[in-house]
């Protein structure tokens, strides 16, 4: 169980990295989001890794409490789960004007990371 947790999290971690990275969504991000001052990255990273290891309990105890096992179950399990994000992040459009484009980018980080993580859960626990 450690290693599926472990494995989901730092690979939901590099996929975050890797998206917010690439040159069209750091360009995005840039021009539609206040960082908040005097955060250090290591902090900012520190709490990617958090929520992301938050995320990989989640679905284990959810997968073991259904008694589903697989990469495929967890995965499924993920993707149902990615409907969350999706609901707050459009509350952040319609109430706080959180642009579109921008919501879009991070309810697709959510719901990539959410379904990695189950697949990984589910094929490594």
């Amino acid at each position: 169980m450690i290693l599926a947790i472990a494995a989901a999290t730092v690979a939901s971690f590099v996929f975050s990295a890797a998206l917010y990275a690439s040159r069209p969504v750091a360009e995005l991000v840039r021009r539609h989001s206040t960082p908040r001052p005097g955060v250090p990255v290591a902090v900012q990273m520190g709490a990617v890794l958090a929520r992301s290891l938050v995320a990989a309990f989640l679905l284990l105890g959810l997968m073991q409490a259904a008694g589903w096992e697989g990469a495929g179950a967890g995965a499924l399990l993920g993707l149902a789960l990615g409907a969350l994000p999706a609901a707050i992040l459009s509350g952040a459009i319609v109430h706080e004007g959180v642009p579109v484009v921008l919501a879009a980018v991070h309810a697709l980080d959510w719901v990539v990371k959410l379904t990695v993580i189950g697949a990984l859960v589910g094929l490594l626990a």
